[in-house]
């Protein structure tokens, strides 16, 4: 696929809103989801995924909270293809294995954020890391999309709103 096609912003919105929406939806949501944070049925995860055609390359940053499954399975479904993950936390490294076994586990946030095949990286870390690790990932030349709340700070709002001026790159959250 040519990727000079894709719209990076048109995907990001995409994403963000089907997010939104099926967090709106958990009767929907909890089948396909598993929100509870407990590994999906085999087979149905691998469903999600089209390593044919991957329109984007992401990776995964912290995964504190269970809205990370939703945001993966939302980027999945437009086209993305999982590639790394860095967690500080074993047991939820466990239980993202165990939905996404596919998935590379990378040594460090770095190893991910000096990937140049990655062009966006998800975060559901701790709210106080989510713009650091932003501000980082758009230095490196990638897109973020966050976990809610992803600027918990005025002094964060400020130094992302200076990165993305710096950047051009995409800050969602």
């Amino acid at each position: 696929m040519d990727r000079s096609n894709v719209n990076r912003r048109k995907f990001l919105q995409y994403a963000a809103t089907s997010v939104t929406a099926m967090s709106l939806f958990p009767s929907i949501t909890e089948k396909t989801l598993a929100s509870s944070g407990q590994p999906a049925k085999t087979g149905e995860t691998e469903k999600l995924y089209k390593p044919d055609d991957p329109r984007i390359k992401f990776s995964v940053i912290g995964i504190n909270h269970d809205h990370v499954y939703s945001q993966v399975d939302a980027v999945i479904r437009g086209g993305g293809q999982l590639i790394s993950l860095y967690a500080k936390e074993p047991e939820l490294i466990a239980n993202f294995t165990k939905r996404y076994p596919q998935v590379k586990l990378a040594a460090s946030e770095n190893e991910i954020l000096e990937d140049k095949s990655i062009q966006l990286i998800l975060s559901a870390a701790i709210p106080i890391d989510r713009a650091g690790i932003g501000i980082r990932s758009m230095q490196h030349g990638k897109d973020y999309m966050s976990d809610k709340p992803g600027i918990i700070s005025l002094e964060q709002l400020a130094g992302v709103r200076r990165v993305q001026k710096q950047t051009g790159r995409i800050y969602c959250g």
